[in-house]
């Protein structure tokens, strides 16, 4: 297990793709990548892997029975919130069974938790299982038939470390294609004090709607205080993937991301450059007459 503690203040890397603010009015958390992880505390098989996506934070590989969590190093408010983040996940294998028609396991889950930095599990659990005090956002490659699991690929809102969706109303949907299919996915998750909403695609554009929301009093889910331990778990078991988070953001307030898609810059520079020349067209021809 490593650790790397700092405190919230204001402390910037722009250049290494991470940043850590916190005034008196707010607290963001902000990985472009995580070429440096100053500010989390990495557990089990967690770590900073080189890809093709660069510096990315690889919660598990695609091994057997595995479980990886990056929590923040220090509590940060969780009573509104919003946050933003990309993940990917490769490389998918194991056995066919229960519920599932194809092999890879087990997803990972955006986890808010007040008992420490260093926590998580594996296999069915996705490393949230068990973990008191939390909220977490489940995104679930695979199906449990004892976990009452709507599918194989589905996201789910638990609480107090309870993945067992047969307890309580159902909050889980389904999702298409699958989230083991090696694209880039893009999942937002913002609570206003009342409701938890969360969207996910793989287009980068943020839906008008939600896919599934809940009515929940956070605050009371973490044991009656407004601050959490705030990041990621993941568990692999007969069957495994890389589950890699490729950048993270997060807001203490209620306040909706929606980054653009960076624009093609191939179309600008020659329209620019056909409004120059026509411009030393036209002074031209006015000096000549």
């Amino acid at each position: 297990m490593r650790s790397i503690h700092v405190p919230l203040q204001v402390f910037s890397v722009l250049a290494l793709g991470c940043v850590f603010t916190s005034s008196a009015y707010a607290t963001t958390v902000k990985f472009d990548s995580f070429s440096n992880p100053t500010g989390l505390t990495l557990n089990g098989n967690a770590a900073v892997v080189n890809t093709s996506d660069g510096d990315v934070l690889r919660l598990t590989p695609a091994t057997f029975y595995q479980f990886g969590s990056a929590f923040s190093s220090t509590t940060i408010s969780a009573s509104t919130f919003s946050t933003f983040f990309k993940f990917r996940i490769t490389n998918p294998g194991g056995r066919i069974g229960e519920c599932n028609t194809e092999s890879g396991a087990d997803g990972l889950v955006f986890v808010a938790q007040s008992v420490s930095s260093s926590i998580g599990g594996v296999g069915e659990g996705i490393g949230y299982k068990g973990i008191p005090n939390s909220v977490g956002v489940e995104f679930d490659t695979w199906c449990n038939n004892f976990n009452n699991d709507p599918s194989s690929n589905h996201i789910g809102i638990d609480t107090g470390g309870n993945v067992n969706h047969g307890v309580g109303a159902p909050f889980t949907v389904n999702v298409s294609p699958n989230f083991d299919d090696g694209n880039i996915w893009y999942a937002w998750i913002d609570y206003n004090g009342t409701n938890l909403e969360v969207r996910t695609n793989q287009t980068g554009l943020r839906p008008v709607d939600a896919l599934l929301s809940r009515t929940l009093d956070i605050p009371s889910l973490l044991g009656g205080v407004e601050n959490a331990y705030v990041g990621f778990t993941s568990g692999t078991g007969g069957d495994y993937g890389n589950h890699d988070i490729l950048s993270w953001e997060y807001h203490d307030t209620f306040d909706p991301m929606d980054p653009k898609p960076v624009p093609e810059p191939s179309a600008t520079v020659p329209l620019v450059g056909l409004g120059l020349m026509s411009l030393g067209f036209m002074y031209h021809r006015r000096k000549s007459n």
